[in-house]
């Protein structure tokens, strides 16, 4: 048998889709006030925080280096005053240092001049007092006399060489404390110094 062919069937009408219409907007109404603008958003976004925050970090970071700069400036004058101070204080107690050196040196300078003057004065004496012996002996009769003479001699000389060693002793101890007053004063102000610095 025979395949029978196939009939094509007729194809299905296809609706038509259905027209829609917009909705008529309604006008609005004639007013004398403007649309409303849309609300601000009351919450900034990330990006706006994260750089308000870096502003304000960057903002506290200068005016603490800007006032740790200016501390650090104050207390460098401050410091630099205080050794210029200490400085021009150092100067002047050293002048006076050289200036009581001086006066010492001075004092010691009339002292010893002094010193050589009353130890001129003595030999010179001696001498004539020797001489005035030489001349006596001269002049002796006897043996005895001549011994006299000696001993009257040497111990006129003995005494007078105490005596102008003591003298000489004491003149030696009053120029010393002399020579060394000057000295001493700058070594008390030195030690009130110390204390009022301590």
């Amino acid at each position: 048998m025979k395949p029978t062919p196939a009939i094509p069937l007729p194809a299905a009408p296809v609706a038509a889709a259905p027209v829609i219409e917009p909705a008529p907007v309604a006008a609005p109404a004639a007013t004398d006030t403007l649309p409303a603008e849309a609300p601000e958003r009351k919450e900034p976004i990330m990006n706006e925080t994260l750089t308000a925050n870096a502003e304000n970090l960057t903002q506290k970071a200068q005016d603490g280096a800007r006032t740790m700069f200016t501390q650090a400036s104050e207390q460098t004058r401050s410091a630099m005053e205080k050794t210029k101070k200490a400085a021009e204080e150092m100067a002047e107690f050293g002048k006076g240092n050289l200036e009581a050196l001086v006066e010492s040196s001075r004092i010691a300078a009339q002292g010893f001049e002094a010193m050589g003057k009353d130890a001129a004065a003595f030999f010179r004496s001696r001498y004539d007092s020797t001489a005035e012996v030489v001349k006596s002996m001269a002049a002796v009769k006897s043996p005895t006399e001549l011994m006299q003479l000696q001993a009257d001699f040497f111990r006129g000389a003995f005494d007078a060489m105490v005596a102008e060693a003591s003298r000489t002793t004491e003149v030696s101890m009053k120029l010393a404390g002399d020579i060394a007053k000057p000295i001493q004063n700058r070594v008390a102000l030195a030690a009130d110094k110390v204390k009022v610095a301590a």
